[in-house]
């Protein structure tokens, strides 16, 4: 605080003293403050009264006031946080809220203020469902500041600190040493905050453009009406949320209803979730669909809410926000965004995704610090979605298993419903024993923790999943397996009702997945021979999960019940399976299976109409080569036959094949760096049938007479991004496509185990 000094040798007199009043002219202004006038020419002021800039003006001088002193925050005393304890102590009685004995010994034990939790007195709204202020104590305490200390044994253990549904976890010793010598806890927080401007320059874009776009923008009139805003909202709650449950529904829709009553103040990272909501909405419908409820191209509203969206993550500041609320947008965005970017960028921005979960400590598990149970299960949800997300990334760049997977302990989410849920619970919910809201997330949960520990459950070194090092190695996959299969049948499967949408979809998923862990057990190109040692009966194995696997995304695509959720089993396609089958199908003699194999292989050519009509992809060409030599191996066998028990007549995906390749010569295949992203160019149009007719079996979305909304254009399928549970699974072996592009694949021993050469061509 900055005071007036005295002249020297002068005697401090009270205001009353008449001398004060009668001093010369020639006094002398506060010092370090210049006159009025002056301040305003912005010319030196010689600070006496008046100045001589003020004489030669033949002007009045007015000393300016200074600026009132700031408060200095009072540091809070062992006595003020003894009382604070025992006032939080004597409302948790009240209430009837039992006290743990660690918050009994903090009480009596008088520690210092770096365990103390300060109350606040409301509760901001964010995308993990918490809701708008109370004025209720009890509720207040949900909202307390850190830093929440470690419960468990884990050594190391960093500190956790939250308010106003914002975190920071650290656990760097320099930041933790100094977290004891901050006043006030909180501005851990502050110090990285959306709302700190302080490193905003404007000569440099803001750090989130660098990802994602340009500089802030309103965003008003990319808002649909209202009207609009619940009907998406409804179709995203039918459609998609199903299969990501990343938030508590209710306190969502309780946010939507609150934003649509002000659409000038909605908070920004509210909007961005909101804009992330209408892109996944549109993206889970047919081109026809859309059409019929919104009057509008598809293309058109993802184009429009895929650019408004990404700009609402800017507006945000996502990328240094404490806020889950802007990391679920986020992580939904990515989900949306997936096959828009090519496999290596799009591994950058969920590794973007994961550091802003660690920072925000959502890999940590929440109970270890004393959070409420509500904030814990959304913190669970979004962290075992970033899991996904990156893990899926990860392999399709190349890159293999994440570092970090085995360095997180946040626990799977609870099998429980939104109605199990409430922002003010004060106890965990236990988990149900029935198919609840969560179904689908849990089985790919299960998957997920099962991958992750077969890729862990050693020190040995070498024991990633899909590596066959040894039959001991393998024998203990296949017992993963096992006990996996018994786990989803046990805890899940037994109680879908297959009339429910999402059961049934959930039975095929985990049904097929555990086909899909078998082939990745015992794929041909984990042996160091490339398969040629293994036996037939171990062939015959694979063989059939194969096949099994084609089977279940033919049932899925076919029945009407699971149409709703047709964005993410379109894209859910097993390339290992459909490669391996190929493969064998050139070397197996005619039976019932080969023809059965053979009729799969037609129906994904049937559901999957760009692997057929995408002619510039060197992926899907390559398919089809590998498809026309099966099916020469095919016609080869019946004609040495004799005989025609078996249907040869080539059936319309491959005379187009065919004709394909007879139109243009031979394709070069471009190298692997330049097919990125296997599933990229899949679309999410209606089926087209190039194989036979087939009347659409699905039911359509009741449609109501729908709004006006906004134009645009298509740069992406949103809807696909979401299925994160099966392509993350699958090994994307580089070297492996490269020899598939290049038009050789390992060796395989036939059925009369003879063993072929390497060359396809």
């Amino acid at each position: 605080m900055e005071t007036s000094p005295q002249p020297s040798g002068a005697t401090v007199a009270s205001a009353s003293t008449p001398a004060l009043s009668q001093l010369p002219v020639q006094q002398k202004i506060t010092r370090g403050h210049s006159c009025i006038l002056c301040q305003q020419r912005k010319v030196k002021c010689d600070r006496q009264k008046p100045c001589s800039n003020c004489i030669r003006a033949h002007a009045e001088c007015i000393p300016s006031q200074p600026s009132a002193p700031r408060r200095r925050r009072r540091k809070l005393s062992e006595l003020d946080v003894a009382a604070r304890l025992r006032k939080y102590e004597h409302l948790l009685r009240v209430n009837g809220i039992k006290i743990e004995d660690d918050g009994v010994a903090a009480a009596s034990g008088g520690s210092g203020a770096e365990d103390v939790e300060e109350s606040t007195s409301s509760r901001q709204d964010n995308a993990s469902g918490q809701t708008a202020s109370s004025a209720t104590e009890s509720q207040s305490l949900q909202s307390m500041t850190g830093p929440h200390k470690y419960r468990g044994s884990r050594p190391g253990a960093g500190q956790l600190f939250s308010k106003h549904g914002q975190s920071r976890y650290i656990e760097n010793t320099i930041w933790e040493n100094l977290s004891n010598e901050l006043q006030d806890p909180k501005d851990v927080i502050q110090a990285s905050s959306e709302e700190d401007d302080n490193f905003d320059n404007p000569a440099y874009p803001e750090p989130s453009s660098l990802l994602l776009g340009h500089s802030y923008m309103n965003l008003n009139s990319f808002h649909p009406q209202p009207v609009t805003i619940f009907r998406l909202w409804q179709l995203f709650l039918t459609n998609v949320n199903p299969l990501v449950k990343l938030f508590h529904a209710p306190s969502v829709q309780e946010m939507i209803l609150e934003a649509t009553s002000d659409m000038n103040n909605i908070p920004k990272p509210t909007e961005a979730l909101m804009f992330v909501i209408y892109l996944l909405a549109i993206g889970s419908l047919k081109d026809d669909e859309c059409e019929g409820m919104f009057n509008e191209p598809r293309a058109v509203l993802i184009s429009r809410y895929s650019h408004a969206a990404q700009q609402a993550l800017i507006n945000a500041k996502f990328l240094k926000s404490l806020n889950l609320t802007s990391l679920q947008a986020f992580v939904l965005f990515l989900l949306a965004s997936r096959r828009n970017y090519d496999a290596h960028s799009f591994w950058v921005l969920t590794g973007s995704a994961t550091r802003i979960g660690q920072r925000l400590g959502i890999h940590r598990d929440g109970s270890s610090y004393n959070l409420s149970p509500f904030d814990t299960e959304m913190r669970r949800r979004t962290w075992w979605q970033i899991v996904f997300l990156d893990g899926f990334a990860a392999k399709l760049s190349g890159a293999g298993f994440p570092a970090w997977l085995a360095k997180f302990d946040t626990k799977l989410p609870l099998n429980v419903s939104d109605s199990d849920l409430t922002p003010d619970m004060i106890e965990t919910p236990p988990e149900r024993e029935s198919a609840t809201e969560m179904l689908f997330c849990c089985i790919r949960y299960e998957v997920a923790q099962a991958i992750r520990k077969a890729n862990t459950y050693s020190q040995r070194g070498n024991t990633q999943w899909d590596m066959a090092i040894s039959a001991q190695v393998i024998a203990e996959k296949d017992k993963t397996i096992d006990e996996l299969e018994a786990r989803l049948q046990s805890k899940y499967l037994k109680y879908c009702d297959p009339s429910i949408p999402l059961h049934l979809l959930a039975t095929f998923i985990a049904r097929s997945v555990i086909c899909t862990m078998r082939l990745m057990a015992h794929h041909p190109r984990q042996y160091p021979d490339k398969g040629a040692s293994m036996s037939q009966k171990e062939k015959d194995m694979v063989f059939d999960n194969s096949l099994k696997m084609l089977e279940y995304d033919a049932m899925a695509h076919s029945n009407k019940l699971v149409q709703r959720y047709l964005w993410h089993i379109h894209v859910h396609f097993q390339l290992d399976a459909f490669i391996y089958l190929l493969s064998e199908l050139r070397y197996r003699e005619p039976s019932d299976l080969v023809t059965k194999a053979w009729e799969q292989i037609e129906m994904a050519y049937e559901y999957r109409s760009d692997m057929l009509m995408e002619t510039k992809s060197s992926l899907y060409y390559a398919l089809g080569n590998l498809v026309l030599k099966a099916w020469a191996k095919r016609e080869e066998t019946a004609g040495d036959s004799g005989q025609s028990p078996y249907q040869v007549t080539p059936p319309r995906f491959i005379s187009l094949l065919r004709s394909q390749r007879q139109k243009e010569p031979q394709k070069s295949i471009e190298r692997l760096g330049d097919i990125e992203n296997p599933f990229r160019n899949m679309s999410h149009s209606p089926v087209v049938s190039y194989v036979r007719q087939k009347p659409p079996d699905h039911i359509p979305q009741q449609a109501q007479p729908l709004p006006i909304p906004p134009p645009q254009e298509n740069w992406l399928n949103a809807d696909f991004a979401l299925d994160n549970s099966m392509p993350d699974i699958t090994p994307m072996d580089w070297e492996y496509w490269q020899t598939l592009l290049d038009g050789d694949l390992p060796a395989y021993t036939g059925a009369n185990h003879t063993v072929y050469g390497q060359n396809w061509g």
